[in-house]
């Protein structure tokens, strides 16, 4: 405690405050600033020496100690940040001499990093170190989910005298989890259709194409019909390309495109052979059938070849022989050539059929699932803590974000964020698994700590204190 600033002071008195514990007697001449009773101050500490009016030289009387007091006392009188006792004492940190620390009330000191306290007292610093807290020290909030930074960090044994408030900042709230995967139908574009069996000359006559790995029949690959039923012929995309003599009323001896699927059948024995895209990613139905009526022979069976080459059956994605009724895995925006063809055994005669083949459009097409909310950020010295915010809303059939959670007021820990909303409909496993449940929210950050270095300090609590301490 600084000597009286007037009246009368004796000899015991200023070796007491200079010497403190010393019964020996008085020398003034021991007692000059800069000696080893009163030590000097270094160019880079920015204290302030608390005997800077004792003369280094010459005289002294008892009244050169008037309000003078042993130590180095750095004053805080306005808000700032991120302290560091080293940088403040300078070459004076490790010397063996009192320190003062004193905050003023109604002022705020504060730590801009999670990584950085608002006071750090770090390692080589000696002699007694006192922290008086007249206003308040506060710690950086955390980020979503992180912890909160520290008030006070200390490595070498100091006091702490707490008039005021110390707080950390508060911990991040937790982020929300995302909104799982559901499953709607759809309807996908069918894009760039081309009848490549059927292309046809300038008289609407198929060309009767066929993928180069296409064994032909007993004789010609036919679109048109034979015989009987030579009438029969074919008659293009949805009908518009007749060829003179021919008949058939809508949806008879052509391919008819719709929104729903595309469907096609012939007088003969084909092969029926298209091109196309599609605009969604899915699972698809192949069909087909034999016509067993009038002029119907009924011999074979419908296979449907889908590759995305013209000369190997089963290129890409999707590739292969298919039965009607069966479901293939296709991509979307991808080149597929349709090969619809007639089979038997015993070389039966495949003339005088009408067969038929199609491709549904509807698929179970997969639907995003919300974003997830982000937690608030914790309460810093120099912000109140922030809101989750709302997760996204989920596509049809799929979960909506959970919300993050709210951050933490200083000294306390974040919220936890909510889960996601699970994912409804139909179950699927192409192109992914869905409907899948919301994924959970995350944990709340924790507070950080009010004083981290716990055994380097002796607390006077006389304030307030918040968040954890280690």
């Amino acid at each position: 405690m600084a000597l009286a600033g007037s009246g009368a002071i004796s000899f015991a008195n200023i070796r007491d405050e200079f010497s403190p514990g010393s019964n020996t007697s008085v020398s003034l001449s021991d007692y000059y600033r800069q000696g080893s009773k009163i030590r000097a101050k270094a160019g880079d500490n920015n204290g302030t020496h608390l005997a800077s009016g004792v003369p280094t030289s010459g005289a002294l009387s008892l009244s050169d100690y008037h309000g003078t007091g042993i130590g180095f006392q750095f004053t805080i009188s306005s808000d700032a940040t991120n302290q560091n006792l080293s940088t403040i004492f300078g070459d004076d940190y490790d010397l063996d001499y009192p320190k003062f620390v004193v905050i003023n009330s109604g002022v705020t000191v504060g730590g801009t990093s999670t990584s950085t306290p608002a006071i750090n007292v770090p390692s080589g610093g000696a002699g007694t170190i006192t922290i008086t807290n007249g206003g308040n020290i506060y710690g950086k909030g955390g980020a979503a989910g992180a912890v909160g930074g520290d008030a006070i960090v200390a490595a070498t044994a100091c006091n702490v005298i707490n008039n005021g408030n110390i707080k950390s900042g508060g911990g991040g709230g937790g982020n929300g989890g995302a909104g799982g995967n559901g499953t709607a139908s759809v309807n996908s574009a069918l894009n760039n259709f081309t009848d490549i069996g059927g292309s046809q000359s300038g008289s609407n006559v198929p060309q009767n194409n066929a993928p180069s790995w296409f064994t032909a029949y007993g004789g010609d690959n036919d679109l048109n019909g034979q015989g009987a039923v030579a009438n029969r012929k074919w008659r293009g995309i949805n009908g518009n390309s007749p060829q003179s003599g021919g008949i058939g009323q809508t949806g008879e001896f052509t391919v008819t495109t719709s929104s729903t699927e595309f469907s096609a059948n012939c007088a003969n024995r084909g092969p029926l052979y298209f091109s196309f895209q599609l605009g969604t990613t899915g699972t698809y139905t192949v069909s087909g059938s034999i016509n067993n009526g009038t002029y119907g022979s009924g011999y074979g069976s419908v296979v449907i070849n889908i590759s995305t080459s013209t000369s190997s059956k089963s290129q890409g994605q999707g590739g292969g022989d298919y039965t009607p009724g069966q479901t293939v895995n296709m991509n979307a925006d991808t080149t597929y050539y349709y090969c619809a063809n007639l089979t038997t055994s015993g070389n039966r005669d495949l003339y005088y059929n009408t067969f038929g083949a199609g491709f549904s459009l509807t698929t179970n097409s997969v639907t995003s699932g919300g974003s997830a909310g982000a937690g608030g950020a914790g309460a810093s010295y120099n912000a109140s803590a922030g809101s989750g915010s709302a997760g996204g809303s989920g596509g049809t059939n799929a979960g909506n974000g959970g919300a993050g959670g709210d951050g933490g007021a200083l000294g306390a820990a974040g919220s936890n964020g909510t889960a996601g909303g699970n994912g409804s409909g139909t179950g699927i496993s192409f192109p992914s698994t869905a409907p899948v449940n919301g994924s959970s929210g995350s944990s709340g950050g924790a507070a950080g700590k009010y004083i981290n270095g716990q055994s380097n300090v002796t607390l006077t609590n006389n304030g307030t204190v918040a968040g954890n301490i280690a």
